[in-house]
């Protein structure tokens, strides 16, 4: 398996490379889309599952013995920030970026289709390669779920993987249990009784009562989540107000819950709930709060983790195995558990000795040959999957 990397890494870096210079962001992927069809075309053994969608694509690799249906995830769209890493292959589009290592991603998996469509005479069973559009809004795993990937493509094991910037290039994070978080966004309208600012006497003012539960939904995590689990709640945006003479009617507010348990979200939502209601009716005004929920959390298996750790000691050697920390980012991925056993890895993307910028910063890049240790990691989850290594 490494002599057939060493040959792949200039074309894996190269597809990288193109893909970083034409970022597309969520459901707006169709150079991506095409361009990914047009590898996957010129591969032996590969036929197209036909779902019916815009943008993203899914595709079947046929062994030649039988044994269990593997697949493979990556996540394909960009979002929108301004590059300000020179670099050959930066964006040609402004304001939009890989600035998650989604391309990088989609180039670990292509490879991984390369290097996988060589063994395809030894390969105990098929593998599916499932490229995914709108993961940044959480949306692209239900969109392919709701088009039939289940039933046209039915797995018995899923891996997927994103680059991790705090873990040094070479090596794989792995985690039993939840790795990222679970997220519910919150929209709560306060109303009140809106008039003149010099007879605040005769108004109920909600820009007071919004102030008032800003403060007082931070004891949601500070008072009802045990410090020894996670839980992050926050206020991201009051829209409310007009100029200096006017007391408003009403003000409302958005925000996002994120958890790693049930227990705690459920305890969170509940405080949050009562939070809400109880601290407008304070002020003499009325809550309406919708909860939205957006994703679960991403929760490794133990038999999965197991088969994880196997691949990975195949693919980049068992010192470099690492105990992934968690994160209260969220993936999409988590959409996929309950359809199939499924794990998700840390890919090790930071250069040594400088400092790594985390996802979504303008500055965000990934070590030079993460793509091909990603296709490496990929395809050797796919021979731990099917026993043969």
């Amino acid at each position: 398996m490494p002599d057939v990397f060493t040959r792949l890494a200039p074309e894996i870096q190269k597809i990288e490379a193109q893909l970083h210079a034409q970022p597309e962001l969520s459901f707006e992927e169709h150079a991506t889309t095409r361009l990914i069809e047009e590898v996957l075309m010129r591969l032996p053994g590969f036929s197209r599952a036909e779902l019916g969608l815009t943008t993203g694509t899914v595709w079947r690799l046929t062994g030649m013995k039988s044994g269990p249906v593997v697949g493979l995830r990556a996540d394909i769209d960009a979002i929108r920030q301004e590059e300000q890493v020179q670099r050959p292959d930066r964006s040609k589009y402004a304001g939009i970026m890989h600035a998650c290592g989604h391309d990088v991603h989609t180039a670990a998996l292509l490879g991984a289709a390369m290097a996988l469509s060589e063994m395809r005479e030894s390969l105990c069973g098929d593998v599916v390669f499932i490229f995914q559009p709108a993961e940044e809004i959480l949306q692209g795993a239900k969109k392919l779920i709701a088009h039939g990937l289940f039933e046209k493509a039915p797995l018995d094991m899923l891996f997927g993987l994103h680059n991790q910037p705090a873990l040094p290039f070479g090596t794989v994070g792995i985690k039993e249990g939840p790795l990222m978080a679970g997220k519910d966004d919150f929209v709560l309208e306060l109303h009140g009784k809106g008039g003149h600012g010099g007879m605040p006497e005769s108004c109920t003012d909600p820009i007071v009562a919004a102030c008032s539960l800003v403060n007082a939904l931070q004891t949601v995590v500070s008072r009802n989540v045990s410090p020894l689990d996670a839980a992050v709640l926050s206020v991201c945006s009051i829209h409310g107000g007009t100029e200096e003479n006017l007391i408003v009617d009403k003000v409302r507010l958005t925000g996002s819950l994120r958890t790693m348990h049930e227990a705690v979200r459920s305890r969170a939502l509940e405080r949050l709930q009562a939070i809400c209601e109880t601290g407008a009716a304070a002020y003499e005004c009325r809550a309406e709060l919708r909860i939205m929920p957006l994703n679960g959390p991403v929760d490794n298996s133990h038999a999965m983790t197991a088969i994880a750790k196997r691949a990975a000691a195949a693919a980049c050697g068992i010192e470099n195995l690492r105990v992934a920390q968690p994160s209260m980012g969220c993936e999409d991925f988590a959409a996929y558990a309950p359809y199939v056993p499924s794990f998700f890895y840390f890919l090790g993307s930071g250069e040594k000795e400088v400092d790594n910028p985390l996802w979504h910063k303008p500055d965000f890049r990934c070590a030079s040959g993460t793509a091909v240790m990603g296709a490496k990691l990929l395809t050797s989850s796919v021979l731990a999957a099917q026993g043969t290594i």
